[in-house]
């Protein structure tokens, strides 16, 4: 193994370690927002904020070591396949936290989203805003019920 490779298998641990991290603090981020801890969600983020600085340096570190080889991004990753299946085999570790920091990261998006619904309703209650439920009338154009909808007509 090369002494380059090995830049690139020391990346490719610590981004795993780093992912890691990351990993955990999405799951306590969940948690938090299930709870509503405001506190407990602000330090998460301040400790998030420096993994995802790192990750991402990482990745510039990274990209820039395979663009120094000369090779296209899909070749590289054949040769690694072919000639260092363990070094592979890190790779394929990294992509897959990755993935997985994805769905939680959604997971907690939509969490934050239905919390901003519920505060936006919430709002509207407190303000003596009215949410009617809104039907579509004959013309096609959008009315909300009780709206001056007749019952009947004569």
């Amino acid at each position: 193994m090369s002494a380059d490779l090995k830049v690139f298998i020391d990346l490719l641990k610590q981004d795993l370690q780093t992912l890691s991290q990351l990993e955990d603090v999405l799951q306590q981020e969940r948690d938090s927002l299930e709870q509503s801890d405001i506190e407990t969600l602000q330090r998460i983020i301040e400790y998030k904020l420096p993994l995802l600085q790192q990750i991402e340096s990482h990745a510039r570190t990274r990209t820039q070591w395979v663009s120094q080889t000369g090779l296209p991004i899909d070749r590289f990753l054949s040769l690694l396949k072919e000639k260092a299946p363990p070094v592979m085999k890190l790779y394929r570790q990294c992509e897959s936290s990755l993935a997985n920091i994805h769905k939680l990261n959604e997971v907690n998006g939509r969490i934050i989203a239905r919390s901003q619904q519920r505060t936006t309703k919430m709002m509207q209650i407190i303000r003596g805003q009215s949410q009617q439920m809104q039907l579509y009338g004959k013309n096609g154009a959008e009315k909300s019920v009780g709206e001056g909808q007749a019952i009947a007509q004569a």
